[in-house]
C-alpha cells in the first residue's frame, strides 16, 4: 500500500482533517484565496490548541511576499506554528488580506500559559508534501500536512 492510500478524513466545522502515517493534514474550502487562508490558519490553531475556546485580547499583524501561492501558503502557517511555540500566541480569529504578491495577516488571540492547553496536536512543521492550493469550479481548496 502507499502511504497515499493511508489517507483517512473526518469533518471538522470547516476543514476537513487527513490522517497519514505519523502526520496529519487538513482540507479546506473556500471562495477565494484569503478565505481558505484564514481557514487554513484557524484550523491550524484549532489542531495546536485542541478545540479549546481561547480569547482574543492580543492582536498581532505580518506580511507576507511571496508570488507562489503554495509557498505563500506555508509560510504564513511557519509563522502561525512560530507564533504558537515561541510567543506562545494562539490565534482566535484571523483576516488576510491580498495585495498583488502581498498577503496581510491580522491576527486576535491570547498569550496561553503552558498548562492552558491541555488536548493540542503537537505541529513539528508545516510540510509540502501533498500540498495543494488551487482554484477549481468556482471554489478554492488548500490541502496541508503537517509534521507531528
Amino acid at each position: 500500500m502507499k502511504a497515499q492510500d493511508s489517507y483517512t478524513m473526518s469533518f471538522t466545522d470547516d476543514y476537513e482533517i487527513i490522517d497519514h502515517t505519523a502526520d496529519i493534514g487538513i482540507r479546506v474550502r473556500g471562495n477565494s484565496l484569503p478565505a481558505v487562508i484564514e481557514k487554513s490558519i484557524l484550523a491550524l490553531s484549532d489542531l495546536m490548541i485542541g478545540h479549546a475556546k481561547i480569547g482574543s485580547d492580543e492582536e498581532k499583524e505580518f506580511i507576507i511576499q511571496e508570488d507562489d501561492r503554495e509557498v505563500a501558503l506555508v509560510r504564513i502557517l511557519e509563522e502561525i506554528l512560530y507564533l504558537f511555540e515561541q510567543q506562545r500566541f494562539a490565534v482566535a480569529e484571523c483576516s488576510v488580506n491580498r495585495e498583488n504578491i502581498e498577503y496581510i495577516v491580522k491576527l486576535k488571540g491570547k498569550l496561553y500559559s503552558p498548562g492552558e492547553i491541555k488536548e493540542g496536536t503537537e505541529i513539528k512543521a508545516v510540510t509540502y508534501h501533498r500540498l495543494k492550493v488551487k482554484k477549481r469550479d468556482g471554489y478554492w481548496i488548500v490541502n496541508v500536512i503537517f509534521d507531528i
